[in-house]
């Protein structure tokens, strides 16, 4: 598990500030559709894990310049 934590920590890291903003918003807008909407415990749980996915698909930076 920490190997995935150190892959996602470097795709963060690759980000600039504009796509690091955009990803915060959607994050947000996100959680509080989640919290604030009417979908109960299983939207919330499925969002919970569609924004984990959003980290383990940033792509890397290094890899798209190759």
């Amino acid at each position: 598990m920490l190997l995935e934590i150190e892959k996602v920590k470097e795709k963060i890291t690759q980000l600039d500030e504009s796509e690091a903003k955009s990803l915060l918003m959607i994050m947000y807008a996100r959680l509080d559709t989640a919290i604030n909407g009417t979908g109960g415990d299983e939207f919330i749980k499925k969002t919970i894990i569609d924004l984990f996915d959003i980290y383990k698909r940033l792509p890397d930076k290094k890899e798209l310049k190759k």
